[in-house]
């Protein structure tokens, strides 16, 4: 649908999609991110509530922050720097929205289903959805050669 997506970054989203719901409240509004990018600015969640902006937030939660493997090979090997973790849908809960945590890929249909439902019931939503590390990015350009 033309004008119907809003992006920037990877941890700017909550307030991006809050903004959008506030504008556009008959609107289904959707922000996707990483566990890391949740790590960041999660608790905007909390701002989602208190408003009434009934988004939907799903976090791919991996445990690691992937994209950063190439920029912190050696801390990573030395202090395990990349590896992060959380119960992000509890924290959801605890801020007062709805959350599931989905760690079947068979889960997912249903638990989309319950969340725009809830969504649709004035409440913000959260779905953390457990997957694995990402090696591979298509977007990603390879790295500039060394001098």
């Amino acid at each position: 649908m033309p004008n119907s997506y809003l992006g920037w970054g990877k941890s700017h989203g909550l307030g991006l999609t809050i903004g959008a719901k506030l504008a556009r409240p008959d609107k289904l509004c959707v922000n996707f991110m990483g566990d890391a990018a949740f790590g960041m600015t999660g608790l905007d969640f909390e701002t989602a509530v208190r408003c009434d902006a009934p988004i939907l937030t799903i976090v791919f939660n991996n445990s690691i922050m992937a994209c950063e493997g190439g920029h912190m090979e050696l801390s990573h090997r030395l202090y395990r720097s990349r590896d992060i973790g959380g119960d992000y849908a509890g924290l959801a809960r605890d801020l007062g929205g709805w959350s599931e945590r989905v760690e079947e890929p068979g889960a997912i249909a249903g638990a989309l289903r319950r969340a725009c439902e809830q969504t649709r019931n004035g409440r913000a939503a959260l779905l953390e959805v457990i997957t694995a590390e990402e090696t591979r990015f298509s977007h990603r350009k390879p790295a500039l050669p060394k001098d």
